[in-house]
């Protein structure tokens, strides 16, 4: 297993803040798999762009791995420390230090995806609508190859910044109507999202499901491919919805 902590802003200078990503990476030995490329995942954990969620980090990238899968864990930008262009930034620095190490962590460059989960949910969709956008690339000084999301996953995910959830709408939009409207995937979804799945509860308290279903109405009149799973039992919050978390 490669296990290691990078700070982004060493190898992204324009990064505002000191960006941690965590790699829990399988590695290859002579035994087997000595020339497996794997897929990735990207794990951005839930908080309402307050806190990171342990709960929504660690134990996820230990069940991939169980599958197989390379995963970084990123602790992107939260409240007070927000102000775009993060964290939308920090996620597209990361995918391209992702690519630039791909020999070295045994990873598929064409096979990574973002998963998220809550506002996480929310920063993975929103990346995932802008992954094609020039200005993002110029800031970092990569290219649209290097941030380009081949996968979306969402786990209860806030979705629009009208009803998606206050406390994540408050935090990263400080209520700016022109932000708002920016940051409302459901309001810009293209031909170029990514494939997509997306999970939550029927009766989520906390992120109303109403979130999952308006993205997937604009992913289908876009053409874009997605399965959408509604479970009817338990809240917010689920993570691997196991005893473990």
């Amino acid at each position: 297993m490669i296990l290691e902590k990078i700070h982004l802003k060493e190898y992204f200078q324009v990064l505002p803040n000191d960006i941690i990503l965590e790699s829990y990476c399988p590695d290859n030995f002579n035994e087997w798999s000595t020339y497996d490329k794997r897929k990735c995942v990207l794990i951005l954990p839930g908080g309402g762009y307050h806190f990171l969620s342990d709960r929504e980090s660690e134990p996820v990238a230990l069940k991939l791995n169980g599958a197989n899968i390379a995963c970084f864990i990123l602790k992107y930008s939260i409240f007070p420390n927000i102000k775009l262009p993060s964290p939308l930034i920090d996620v597209y620095a990361a995918l391209a230090y992702i690519r630039r190490n791909a020999d070295k962590y045994h990873i598929n460059k064409d096979k990574i995806s973002v998963l998220g989960f809550s506002a996480g949910g929310h920063l993975a969709a929103v990346s995932s609508a802008y992954h094609t956008k020039e200005e993002y690339a110029n800031i970092l000084g990569i290219t649209l190859d290097e941030m380009k999301i081949n996968g979306c996953l969402l786990s209860y995910p806030v979705i629009s910044m009208d009803f998606g959830h206050d406390d994540s709408i408050s935090a990263i939009t400080n209520n700016n109507s022109e932000i708002k409207n920016y940051l409302s995937v459901d309001k810009n979804v293209t031909k170029d999202f990514p494939k997509t799945f997306i999970w939550h509860t029927t009766f989520d308290t906390v992120v109303k499901v109403q979130n999952s279903l308006a993205l997937a109405l604009e992913l289908e009149k876009n053409k874009i491919f997605f399965e959408l799973h509604i479970y009817p039992m338990h809240d917010h919050g689920q993570a691997l919805a196991n005893d473990a978390v």
